[in-house]
């Protein structure tokens, strides 16, 4: 008993002191914005930590050191919230450096996932072994009577499609990795091209809100409709919609990358069934003379 549950107190012990060790950096930056429920909220306190992120190298170390601490806890512990602090950095940082950012951060978030989700595989293998067969199964392209392991697919490409096509949760993904033993590098790589889409649509949702929040609070402040036409927000709405929209259109296509058994595969084995069959029928007539 203490054996089998040691990995689940371990859980229980760790969560609230890495929450305590989040909130504690939370509260050091100068911030009177409370935790953002409305995009009205959200541009307050991106305004507060752009004021203060902009006062020197030493703030903006700050603002990015807790920023990326806190991305790491939520991922590596599947708390939501983690898009608002993607908006955040697309509006602290331009939208390619806080999206290559974050990116990295979801990933590595995802491998710290991964490594806490580890120690529970003995208790998942004896109360659910079929469903961490089928897991391990459609992480790794199928078992070894199904798919060659020269024709299935990489486990970091099986990663990245499914992040992309967005059938699974990532947090779901993440703690499956750790159950069915997935190498780290395919975590890793696979988080990182399966995330990078989506994060860089909410870092550009984020520079655009700051646009929109700069241009109308300035001396000189343009009307709504102005702005929408202006080429630089026009630019970023067309890198936001097709960014977007690449995975959902290319959604079957990615599906087939990772279900769809190679043709030749398939025959061959018709082929190995007929010939067994065929022996057999040969055997039992020469033993019936």
């Amino acid at each position: 008993f203490p054996q089998t549950f040691a990995p689940i107190l371990m859980m229980l012990v760790l969560f609230p002191l890495s929450a305590m060790l989040v909130l504690a950096a939370l509260f050091t930056l100068p911030i009177t914005a409370s935790l953002p429920r409305t995009l009205s909220e959200l541009s307050q306190l991106g305004h507060e930590l752009q004021a203060y992120s902009e006062s020197g190298f030493r703030p903006k170390a700050h603002v990015l050191g807790v920023l990326s601490l806190t991305a790491l806890w939520k991922h590596a512990w599947s708390v939501p919230g983690s898009v608002l602090l993607n908006v955040l950095s697309g509006v602290l940082m331009s939208p390619v450096a806080g999206t290559v950012l974050m990116t990295l951060l979801t990933a590595l978030g995802s491998v710290l996932s991964t490594l806490l989700a580890t120690p529970l595989a003995p208790i998942i293998s004896q109360f659910l072994p079929k469903a961490l067969t089928l897991t391990r199964n459609a992480l790794e392209g199928g078992d070894i009577y199904t798919v060659s392991s020269r024709d299935k697919s990489p486990g970091w490409v099986r990663l990245s499609v499914l992040r992309l096509i967005g059938i699974v949760p990532w947090s779901g993904i993440n703690i499956a990795c750790g159950v069915t033993g997935v190498s780290l590098f395919d975590c890793f790589l696979g988080a990182f091209i399966g995330t990078l889409p989506w994060t860089a649509v909410t870092c550009q949702i984020g520079d655009i809100m700051q646009t929109v929040v700069s241009s109308t609070s300035s001396a000189d402040p343009e009307t709504l409709a102005s702005l929408l036409h202006s080429p630089n927000v026009v630019l970023k709405l067309a890198a936001l919609t097709f960014v977007s929209l690449v995975p959902i259109l290319a959604r079957d296509r990615l599906k087939n990358l990772i279900t769809r058994a190679p043709e030749h595969e398939a025959e061959s084995k018709v082929a190995m069934v007929k010939d067994a069959k065929s022996k057999r029928w040969w055997y039992k007539q020469w033993r019936a003379r």
